[in-house]
């Protein structure tokens, strides 16, 4: 019983829920069977971690039934019953929040039993609380939408042949429904496809964004960020929509959603990601100043937690342009911040990061080891920090045994998009050939570190090349 999902839903809840669950099981009107009450009890006096070897279905069914012999069947159903109350109630537990979905609702059973009384109050509520919404995005335009096209249904019943404007309504909504939401697909899946191997299709076409643009995009700012967004995405090679962008994000009013500003900002980072991968340096500071502007500003803090990834790039950020002291800095301001699961992966990384650059490799080696590579980029990262530090360390052996691993690694992964991988790979191959140090391919090589379009830690391969140099002969 312990691995089973009615132990996985209860683990989920916190305290103050456990004890809704109680009173929402205890109910007649979602159960009946007091069985299924008794095992809940008998759950909960495991908490707050609940676990343990009591909870195992013998366990259980001879608290329930002590003078019973064990009958797994029915041990099965009893969890299978509470299992489908506790998904219940998460789901009824999510509905009191959305206090618009619910005034829709009761807006709608009003319409079609006549309770006219009932609906214009329902109604007058429902649009004071609409027109309370200070976020102008998808979740307003869906419930503007609803509520026109719950009155056009009630309009019908009336059957009064006049003029009604419901439908205009939910159609105007409809369109800004749908147009976000489509522009925020395109946008996640161009975006998602830049990172991991695979292929989305837009069904986006000419027509379709020139309708769009003809409208002004219905004079929506959050429609028209996403579009810039699309278009950026779409053309990377033609910057001055990402110039647009950072205008339009400048100026963004209040009306955007916290949710969608957040992504907004991950997708022009992203954008700068990929044009630092290129050999693009002067869009390090502009990556930069987006992290911390959506730090400071709270719009990368989610319920007073900042993501370790988002802590780790501006780490990595900083250290490309040796601001060592601010970074520090960061790290000690900004760690308390992590959750709690991931806070200890990075700083571990982080911390290596620094060491390293600051020429402290065998504390960076230390940090390194106690990185736990459950994360695609924690470990992409850390192969090029020890691959820097046993070329540094002029540890021969050690690194062309490191970069023939990372190629084989690389070329055998069917997760990483293609960019990506081709990022590393290059790396791997451009720094052997350093190592090797062949004189009649060494101007080749500088060729090839400057024009590479995908390489990571492209300054660092020109220097260490520039080094050599001497040694090995132009």
């Amino acid at each position: 019983m312990e691995s089973s999902k009615l132990m996985d839903a209860i683990r989920a809840l916190k305290e103050p829920e456990l004890g809704r669950l109680r009173q929402f099981v205890a109910s007649p009107y979602f159960n009946e069977q007091e069985e299924l009450i008794r095992l809940l009890d008998y759950i909960l006096g495991f908490g707050p971690e609940f676990r343990g070897s009591g909870l195992g279905k013998e366990q259980a069914f001879r608290h329930l039934f002590p003078a019973t012999p064990y009958e797994d069947k029915r041990m099965r159903y009893l969890m299978s019953g509470l299992n489908q109350l506790a998904e219940q109630f998460l789901a009824t537990e999510r509905s009191r929040k959305q206090k618009n979905h619910y005034r829709l609702a009761l807006l709608e059973a009003a319409s079609e039993r006549g309770l006219e009384k009932a609906y214009r109050q329902t109604r007058r509520q429902l649009e004071a609380s609409l027109a309370a919404e200070p976020y102008r995005g998808g979740a307003f335009f869906y419930h503007r939408m609803r509520r026109a096209e719950i009155e056009e249904r009630h309009f019908q019943l009336q059957r009064l042949r006049k003029y009604d404007e419901s439908i205009q309504f939910a159609s105007d909504y409809l369109d800004r429904f749908y147009f976000l939401q489509k522009l925020k697909y395109a946008c996640i899946m161009l975006d998602r496809q830049a990172i991991l191997q695979g292929h989305y299709e837009l069904n986006i076409g000419k027509e379709w964004a020139a309708h769009l643009r003809a409208r002004a995009f219905f004079d929506e700012p959050i429609i028209s960020l996403y579009y810039t967004i699309l278009q950026a995405l779409l053309e990377e090679d033609e910057e001055s929509y990402f110039r647009a962008l950072q205008k339009n994000l400048a100026a963004a009013g209040p009306g955007i959603p916290p949710g969608d500003l957040q992504d907004i900002y991950l997708f022009a980072i992203n954008y700068c990601a990929r044009k630092i991968r290129q050999g693009r340096e002067d869009y390090i500071g502009q990556a930069l100043q987006l992290y911390l502007d959506g730090i400071q500003s709270g719009i990368l803090i989610d319920n007073g937690q900042l993501s370790p990834w988002a802590f780790t790039n501006v780490v990595k950020l900083a250290l490309r342009l040796r601001r060592y002291h601010w970074i520090e800095h960061f790290i000690q301001r900004y760690a308390p911040a992590l959750p709690d699961s991931f806070r200890e992966n990075a700083l571990h990384y982080n911390l290596a990061e620094l060491y390293y650059y600051t020429n402290r490799f065998e504390l960076a080696q230390a940090h390194l080891k106690e990185v736990a590579y459950s994360d695609m980029n924690y470990y992409l990262g850390g192969r090029v920090i020890l691959a820097k530090i046993y070329y540094e360390e002029e540890e021969v052996e050690p690194l062309l045994s490191l970069l023939a691993a990372f190629t084989i690694f690389l070329k055998r992964n069917k997760l990483i998009s293609s960019d990506l991988k081709q990022t590393y790979l290059n790396f791997c191959d451009i720094l052997f050939q350093v190592v090797k140090g062949k004189r009649r391919h060494w101007k080749k090589l500088g060729k090839k570190i400057q024009e590479t379009r995908l390489l990571t830690d492209r300054a660092w391969l020109q220097s260490v090349y520039s080094e050599a140099s001497p040694v090995v002969g132009t």
